[in-house]
C-alpha cells in the first residue's frame, strides 16, 4: 500500500519515464429508496441541538442502518461460515458468491440483471481468451466490459437505475480485468477456476461499496482465522467514522452554513458534503471488506484531503485503491506502448468512461489532469530555483535542499498551494450538489457550465496563469 501512495510524487517532470498522478474518483453510492433527508437541502441555521438530532441525526442513522445491515450481516456470515470453520476451498468461493448475490438482490433487486450480464460477459471473456489466445487477456476482457457497459448506458438500462448501480459495475468491471492483467504479466500462474472467479467478483464485502481488492488478497479467505487476530477495533473505528462522516454530510454542514451569503462560501459547503458522503462510504467499504475478511491498508484518508499539500495528494488519497489500480492497469501498459502524454489522456478518459458517459465526470477527470500536471510541474521548477523543500510531495530528510520544511519560506508556499487546492476543490466539487433529480439520472452539461460560470470560471482562469507561468520560468 504505501508503495502506491507515495511512488507517484518522485520524478522529474522532464523526465520521459514520469508518472503523473492519474485517477480522480468522483464517485458517491447512492443509497436507493427514498430517505427522509433528501429533501432537505437547507437545514434552517435557528434549529437547536435538540431539534437537529431529533429531525435529522436519528432518521439518517437508522434508515442507513436498515439499507446497509444486509451488507454487513452477510459479510459477517461469509466469514464466521467459512473462517472459523474448516471447509473445502469450492465451498468457500461458492459462499462468497451467494452471500455476495444476497447483498445486491436485497439493495438493487431486479437491477442485479446488469451485474449479472457484466459478470457473465467480463468471466466468459477471460476464461475464453485465457483457453484461445493465452495472451492479452487484461485488455480483450476490458474490452468486452466496455462494450456491455456502453451499451447499457446508451440504449438498454433506465438512466435512473443505471446511475444507482454504476459504482458497483465499476467494481465488477474492475476486479475480472485486474485478473487478466495479472495473468499476462505472470503475477498469476494459473487463471482462476470458475468458482473462484465468481467468489472473487461477487464477494459480499466488495461487491456494493467496494473497495477494489486484488485476487490474491481474495484468496487469503481461504486461511483460517480465529477472534484474537480478528480486527475487531478497527472495524468498530471504521464504523464509528463512517457514521460520523454520514451525519456531517446530511446533517450538520448544512445546519452550520445554512446560509452562507457568499458563492464561494456556498460552492465549499456543497463540496465539502459531498466530500464527506464520499468519505462515509470509504469507510463503511472498510468495514465491510475488514468483516468479510478481505485485508486492506485504507481506502481514503480525509485529513490528506481537507487540508491538502498539493492536489496530487488529494487525486491518491481520495480512493487508494483505485488509485493504484488505474495506475497498473491503465497508466503503465499505455505509457510503455505510446508514451506519457498519450497514457495520461487515456487514463482520464477511460476513467471518465468507467463512471459513466456524461460531460460531468469528463470535465472534472480532464481538469484534474491538466490541474495536476501543471502543479507538479511548477512546483518542481520553483523547488529548483530556491532550493527549497516545496514540491508536491513532502521532501525525505535527507534532502539537499537549503531551505528545509520549517524554513519561513517553505512554509509560506506549501501553505498558499495548499489553500489553492482547497480553492480548486470548491470549484470541482460545486456541481455535485444534493439535487435529487440530478442525482438519480447523473449530471449533464448544462448543469455544470452553470455552476462554473456561476463561479466565473475561476479555477479554470488561475489554472491557466499557472500553466503560463510554468512554461515561461
Amino acid at each position: 500500500m504505501d508503495d502506491f501512495m507515495y511512488g507517484d510524487y518522485d520524478y522529474d517532470p522532464n523526465a520521459e519515464d514520469v508518472e503523473y498522478l492519474d485517477y480522480y474518483d468522483d464517485e458517491i453510492y447512492e443509497i436507493p429508496e427514498d430517505e427522509p433527508w433528501e429533501d432537505d437541502d437547507d437545514l434552517e441555521s435557528q434549529f437547536t441541538i435538540s431539534e437537529l438530532y431529533e429531525y435529522c441525526v436519528v432518521p439518517t442513522v437508522t434508515d442507513s442502518a436498515r439499507h446497509l445491515y444486509n451488507i454487513l450481516m452477510w459479510s459477517l456470515i461469509f466469514s464466521i461460515s467459512t473462517r472459523f470453520v474448516r471447509v473445502p476451498a469450492c465451498l468457500v468461493h461458492l459462499m462468497s458468491a451467494a452471500c455476495g448475490c444476497v447483498v445486491a438482490w436485497q439493495l438493487f433487486g431486479q437491477r442485479t440483471v446488469y451485474m449479472a450480464t457484466l459478470t457473465a460477459v467480463g468471466g466468459l471473456s477471460l476464461l475464453t481468451s485465457n483457453a484461445l489466445v493465452k495472451a492479452r487477456r487484461g485488455p480483450w476482457t476490458c474490452v468486452a466490459c466496455v462494450v456491455v457497459m456502453t451499451v447499457c448506458e446508451l440504449w438498454w438500462a433506465d438512466p435512473v437505475d443505471w446511475h444507482s448501480i454504476r459504482g458497483a459495475q465499476m467494481i465488477i468491471l474492475m476486479k475480472v480485468v485486474s485478473v487478466g492483467y495479472d495473468l499476462d504479466a505472470h503475477t498469476l500462474t494459473a487463471c482462476p477456476g470458475l468458482a473462484e472467479l465468481l467468489g472473487y467478483i461477487l464477494n459480499p464485502g466488495s461487491i456494493i461499496f467496494g473497495p477494489w481488492v486484488s485476487f490474491k488478497t481474495y484468496m487469503k479467505v481461504l486461511e483460517p482465522a480465529s477472534w484474537k487476530t480478528w480486527p475487531i477495533l478497527r472495524i468498530l473505528q471504521s464504523l464509528a467514522a463512517s457514521l460520523l462522516f454520514l451525519i456531517k454530510s446530511t446533517c450538520i454542514i448544512s445546519w452550520i452554513l445554512a446560509d452562507p451569503g457568499n458563492k464561494w462560501m456556498l460552492a465549499y459547503r456543497d463540496a465539502l458534503a459531498f466530500r464527506t458522503s464520499h468519505y462515509f462510504v470509504s469507510y463503511m467499504s472498510e468495514v465491510s471488506a475488514l468483516l468479510a475478511g478481505l485485508e486492506i491498508a485504507g481506502v481514503a484518508n480525509p485529513g490528506s484531503i481537507e487540508v491538502p499539500r498539493s492536489l496530487g495528494e488529494v487525486v491518491v488519497f481520495w480512493n487508494m485503491p483505485m488509485h493504484h489500480w488505474l495506475k497498473t492497469y491503465v497508466f503503465k501498459p499505455v505509457r510503455g506502448q505510446l508514451g506519457v502524454f498519450w497514457a495520461l489522456l487515456f487514463t482520464y478518459s477511460m476513467s471518465a468512461l468507467f463512471h459513466g458517459l456524461n460531460f460531468q465526470l469528463a470535465a472534472v477527470l480532464l481538469s484534474l489532469g491538466f490541474y495536476t500536471y501543471v502543479e507538479h510541474s511548477l512546483r518542481y521548477k520553483l523547488s529548483s530555483a530556491f532550493d527549497a523543500c516545496i514540491l508536491a510531495r513532502p521532501c525525505p530528510e535527507s534532502c539537499e535542499h537549503t531551505q528545509k520544511g520549517w524554513s519561513v519560506f517553505t512554509i509560506c508556499t506549501n501553505l498558499a498551494f495548499g489553500l489553492l487546492a482547497m480553492f480548486h476543490l470548491a470549484y470541482l466539487g460545486i456541481m455535485f450538489d444534493s439535487s435529487p433529480q440530478q442525482q438519480e439520472s447523473g449530471y449533464s452539461m448544462k448543469h455544470t457550465l452553470t455552476k462554473w460560470s456561476i463561479l466565473d470560471y475561476a479555477s479554470h482562469w488561475v489554472v491557466l496563469v499557472c500553466y503560463i507561468v510554468n512554461a515561461v520560468i
